[in-house]
């Protein structure tokens, strides 16, 4: 006579991270698969909260070492900005490929950027 045995349950975990990672959960699942994407996702988001409290916790540190003022943060903009729109006129009017557009609008960018900032006069 066969008797049939206590069937596992299946445990239902809660998955935070596969609404708040949106893609990149999906890249997780399909490299990894579900239950180390489960795990990983998780520690992403742990990762980032515990990255953002010590970033709001050090922000006096942080802004001193990177050096970032009131005068620095519009033209940091300004710089993003410009990037931009480089890369709409690369590719909506050069017609560059993405890669391309990217690469070029980045590579200008960063080139005036080190030229702004070995022109800039220095406070003694």
């Amino acid at each position: 006579m066969i008797q049939e045995g206590n069937t596992p349950r299946s445990i239902m975990a809660i998955n935070l991270a596969q609404p708040v990672l949106g893609g990149i959960y999906d890249l997780y699942v399909d490299a990894l698969g579900s239950t180390v994407a489960w795990w990983l996702g998780h520690i992403t988001i742990i990762s980032i909260v515990a990255f953002t409290y010590w970033v709001i916790s050090n922000w006096q540190n942080i802004t001193y070492g990177l050096g970032i003022t009131r005068a620095r943060i519009p033209a940091w903009i300004a710089l993003i900005l410009f990037t931009v729109v480089q890369y709409i006129v690369y590719q909506d009017y050069f017609g560059f490929p993405s890669t391309g557009a990217i690469l070029t609008a980045g590579s200008t960018s960063a080139y005036i950027w080190w030229q702004w900032y070995q022109l800039e006069p220095q406070k003694a």
